[in-house]
């Protein structure tokens, strides 16, 4: 489909010539089919007392008047028409690339009275497009938009700005458009599409294991975590219909190899391309993948982890016994580290009743009646001291014991390969 726009700049926005091309003011008029429906001559419309108004304008202001007049006894579209030479409606400038910008240059000095404003034109000619219907979960979730895909096949940079489009006889809407470079393209919604409809189905599921591995003492397990939409699309008219299915593009997933590559990929979406006949119905799946990875300590490891990797199909028998080992000399040290804080528990009630006993025994010996107390006391005394020295030959032999332990895990871990 070839696309006439046809771009101004108003005068009333101020300067012109090298910059960023910023101007406000720009728009692009598009005719999607220009069909004839009826004749007005170029010299009526010259004839009329225009007020400053475009030759568009006018046609749109007449009641069941179309984009088509006759020029010299042939009827065509007004886009057509207005890039003819005998239009009246000639390019007053030329535009180059700077680098990343850009700027036009008028060629011919353009007077501009106080208080009114002059519509520029910057370029006149035909671009490709195509009428496309776009799809987006996120605008809507149960119909697409109705828009085109406009390829900028000028040497010219358009500059953004408000865009109408015109569909047979008919207004069809208006939208925004970003700037748009040489030889790129733009998709651009203007209306709701009423003749397709949409439903989508997601689900989630998380694939088996794709890679074990043992690194630096830690169990590994790679997986993809995998998300699937399936979108069915209904046309509802008796038109053909092209739809493209805008589907997000998200950092740390990918698509999946089993499925078709998109038609389109830009930053931001993948843009899949599904043809409707008339009254068709049709189904696509989008399927993505996450890659995710489990660890566990081996130092840490627990026989609950063990029966997980065995439900899961991580393990074999014979790993599981390896693992087993591993798994016994934790729990001899995890023993011997209990043990150990009891002797600290115990040492500590020991030091505190010691020190009662030493207070009371000052208190009595001032007391000749209280020898036999003291007496006593000095006994308990003696008995908690010979328990202190056979907890620090206790604590000696079990602390040689976990770093043996200790030293034969790290040794383990080490030589453990899987």
């Amino acid at each position: 489909m070839k696309l006439t726009p046809q771009i101004y700049e108003d005068g009333s926005g101020g300067g012109y010539g090298s910059g960023n091309g910023s101007g406000e003011g720009s728009g692009t008029t598009v005719d999607v089919t220009g069909e004839s429906s009826a004749n007005i001559t170029q010299r009526q419309i010259q004839n009329l007392p225009t007020n400053d108004r475009r030759v568009q304008s006018l046609v749109n202001l007449s009641a069941g008047a179309s984009n088509n007049f006759s020029v010299d006894g042939a009827t065509t579209s007004m886009s057509n028409a207005l890039i003819t030479g005998n239009s009246g409606v000639t390019t007053a400038a030329t535009g180059e690339e700077i680098g990343d910008l850009f700027e036009y240059k008028i060629e011919q000095p353009v007077t501009v009275l106080r208080d009114r404003s002059a519509l520029i034109p910057i370029v006149q000619t035909t671009m490709d497009g195509e009428r496309v219907s776009i799809y987006n979960e996120t605008v809507r979730r149960d119909r697409p938009m109705g828009g085109m895909r406009l390829v900028n096949t000028t040497a010219l940079t358009l500059e953004g700005g408000s865009l109408t489009v015109l569909d047979k006889d008919s207004y069809a809407g208006e939208a925004l458009m970003e700037r748009l470079k040489p030889k790129e393209q733009r998709f651009i919604s203007y209306a709701l599409d009423l003749g397709t409809l949409v439903t989508v189905r997601q689900d989630a599921d998380s694939s088996p294991a794709k890679l074990i591995k043992v690194l630096n003492g830690v169990f590994q397990v790679h997986y993809f975590r995998q998300e699937r939409k399936t979108y069915t699309l209904q046309n509802q008219t008796d038109r053909p219909r092209t739809v493209f299915i805008e589907y997000p593009v998200r950092q740390g997933w990918e698509l999946s190899d089993d499925m078709p590559k998109p038609d389109i990929t830009t930053q931001r979406f993948y843009r899949f391309k599904v043809e409707l006949a008339a009254f068709d119905k049709k189904e696509i799946a989008v399927s993505e993948q996450q890659a995710l990875m489990d660890s566990y300590a081996l130092t840490n490891l627990s026989r609950t982890d063990l029966e997980l990797f065995l439900t899961r199909r991580y393990i074999n028998a014979e790993i599981k016994q390896r693992l087993e080992k591993l798994i016994d000399l934790r729990i001899q040290i995890n023993q011997i580290e209990a043990k150990l804080e009891t002797f600290d528990t115990e040492k500590e009630k020991i030091e505190e009743d010691q020190k009662r006993l030493r207070e009371n025994i000052e208190t009595l010996s001032k007391t000749p009646e209280a020898k036999t107390l003291i007496t006593r006391y000095i006994a308990k005394a003696n008995d908690q001291e010979t328990r202190l020295e056979t907890m620090e030959k206790e604590r000696e032999r079990l602390e040689a014991e976990q770093n043996k332990l200790e030293n034969d895990l790290a040794t383990a871990i080490r030589a453990f390969n899987l």
